[in-house]
């Protein structure tokens, strides 16, 4: 019974910080991201960090993620690929410069500096998620955590 009641609690509290959060997004933030995203009636909304918030939501049948600071400016969408095969140039760079890895997860990033695909790949205990544009150029790597899948 006690089991029951405590899942009962995190359950209240955390669909309750899910409507806070939703209601305290700024309005020059929702604005921004009508505007940038007209098609989308329906976001989900949560702080990531201190500094942005993001909306997630459903596009064209995919699933995506933008970001934008306190004062409105777009800084970041993320597209989840189902797809996780790449172009030639993408492989080859996934091959050459991280041997034995392979793709679990995909998605195409743009930014206001580039668009790029974001790949977490595994080899072993090793996990890292690799960002790499559509000439195969590596942008970045670190080290991926569960959060990532």
């Amino acid at each position: 019974m006690k089991k029951n009641a405590f899942i009962l609690a995190a359950l209240l509290m955390t669909f309750s910080f899910t409507a806070f959060s939703q209601s305290r997004v700024p309005a020059v933030v929702k604005t921004a991201f009508s505007k940038k995203f007209p098609a989308v009636k329906k976001a989900h909304w949560a702080m990531e960090g201190k500094t942005e918030w993001e909306a997630e939501f459903k596009m064209n049948g995919k699933d995506m993620s933008a970001n934008f600071d306190m004062q409105g400016n777009w800084k970041e969408t993320e597209t989840t690929l189902k797809d996780t095969r790449l172009s030639t140039p993408v492989m080859e760079t996934l091959s050459s410069q991280f041997p034995g890895y392979t793709v679990n997860d995909v998605s195409y990033t743009e930014t206001p500096k580039y668009s790029a695909y974001e790949i977490v790949i595994e080899k072993g205990k090793s996990k890292l998620e690799v960002t790499i544009d559509k000439k195969g150029t590596l942008i970045g790597k670190e080290s991926a955590t569960d959060e990532n899948d």
